[in-house]
C-alpha cells in the first residue's frame, strides 16, 4: 500500500491569501493536487496548520485524511510528521499543495526507486527536493521524529539515519523535460503563471 501525503501548512503570506484554498483548476489548489495524488497512491492524507482543519472538511472527499500540526512554526518536517503518523503505507509519497504540476510519471520512477530502501529523493538544480521524495513510513517517521527532537527543521537533516538514494535530474527529465513537477507557486505572479500553463496544457 502507498500513501501519500499533501503538505497543505503553509500561509501564503507572500501570495497574499491564503495558499491551499487558493482557487486553481476549478477548484482550490490543494484539490487539484490530491486529484493528481489519487492517480498513483492507494490513500491520501492532507496535513495542514493547527486549527485550519475545519476549512477543509468540506472541501475534500470524506475519504481524505486530514491532521493538523501539532505545534505551529516548525516547517514541513512537523506537517512530515503528523502525515506519516497517520499513513497506512508502508511507503509514503511527498508533496507540496503549492506544485501543481506534478507528473505521474515522476511520482511513479520516485515511488519505484524507493522499494527496498528508506526513501528516494529527486536530485535537480543540484539540490535534493525532500518534498517531494518517497519515504518508507515507519523508519523515515522515526528519523524525522529524532531530527526535530534535536532542534533541527529541515527534512534532510535526517538522512544521515536513512539509507536515501537520489533520483537523479536527467532520469526525471525524460519524463518531465522542464521540470514542471518542481515548479511551486509562492507568488502572484507565479499563480498566474500558473494558470496560463495550466490552460496550455
Amino acid at each position: 500500500m502507498m500513501t501519500g501525503v499533501v503538505l497543505a501548512g503553509g500561509s501564503g503570506t507572500r501570495l497574499g491569501e491564503y495558499k491551499p484554498l487558493v482557487p486553481f483548476g476549478g477548484g482550490a489548489l490543494v484539490e487539484y493536487v490530491v486529484r493528481l495524488f489519487r492517480q498513483v497512491v492507494d490513500e491520501v492524507v492532507v496535513s495542514v496548520a493547527r486549527g485550519t482543519s475545519d476549512r477543509y472538511s468540506d472541501l475534500l472527499d470524506d475519504d481524505v485524511i486530514i491532521v493538523e500540526d501539532r505545534e505551529s512554526g516548525l516547517g514541513p518536517l512537523e506537517g512530515m510528521i503528523v502525515g506519516f503518523r497517520a499513513a497506512a503505507g508502508e511507503y509514503t509519497l511527498m508533496s507540496p499543495c503549492d506544485t501543481p504540476f506534478i507528473s505521474k510519471d515522476v511520482c511513479k520512477t520516485i515511488i519505484q526507486t524507493a522499494l527496498g530502501r528508506d526513501g528516494a529523493v529527486p536530485f535537480v538544480h543540484g539540490y535534493f527536493e525532500p518534498l517531494h521524495g518517497s519515504y518508507r513510513t515507519d523508519s523515515s517517521l522515526h528519523a524525522f521524529e529524532r531530527a526535530l527532537s534535536a532542534g533541527k527543521r529541515k527534512p534532510k537533516d535526517a538522512y544521515e539515519d536513512l539509507d536515501i538514494v537520489a533520483v537523479d535530474e536527467e532520469v526525471l527529465r525524460g519524463f518531465d523535460p522542464e521540470l514542471w513537477s518542481f515548479w511551486n507557486i509562492n507568488s502572484r505572479t507565479e499563480l498566474d503563471r500558473a494558470k496560463a500553463h495550466l490552460e496550455s496544457l
